[in-house]
């Protein structure tokens, strides 16, 4: 099984948790990523999504000239790079969210989202398929030369009628 390193954004957008929310929408504008991981110590203590940006600014009229962790949320749930997707998946079923931060040894190494690990489980379970019809094919070839080489064969051996 594929683990999370192998899907895993490396290249995170980070800021501190001093960060306007202002600079916080410029750099989800210029990542196209859709959050930024909030840190301190380059340890991770939050994440800001755009989702955030719409239910705080529009509905709690939050400015922009206010710390991004007034926005955040808070604490995030991590995963670990050696994590096996599977594993991955389940905490995804559990905590709803669609981005977590990735960390080693404390570290922020890196950002996956569900889309990452849905897509190649998708991708391995199609791989998977893929060698079985590739193996049922054979098997069923085997078994007709099996049985059109026996009716032939048959006759030629010194218990056949």
């Amino acid at each position: 099984m594929a683990r999370v390193n192998k899907v895993m954004l490396t290249d995170v957008p980070t800021l501190k948790k001093e960060a306007k929310i202002g600079e916080a929408a410029k750099l989800l504008a210029q990542n196209q990523v859709g959050c930024a991981v909030i840190t301190e110590d380059n340890k991770p203590i939050g994440i800001v999504t755009e989702l955030d940006f719409v239910r705080n600014l529009a509905s709690k009229g939050k400015s922009l000239k206010e710390n991004v962790s007034k926005i955040m949320t808070s604490p995030v749930t991590l995963m670990t790079p050696a994590m096996k997707l599977d594993e991955a998946l389940k905490i995804i079923d559990t905590k709803k969210f669609r981005r977590y931060p990735v960390v080693e040894n404390e570290t922020l190494v890196g950002l996956v989202t569900k889309k990452d690990v849905v897509n190649a489980i998708s991708d391995n379970l199609r791989l998977h398929r893929n060698i079985q019809n590739v193996v049922l094919i054979l098997f069923v070839l085997f078994e007709f030369f099996v049985f059109v080489i026996y009716r032939y064969i048959y006759q030629y051996l010194p218990f056949g009628f």
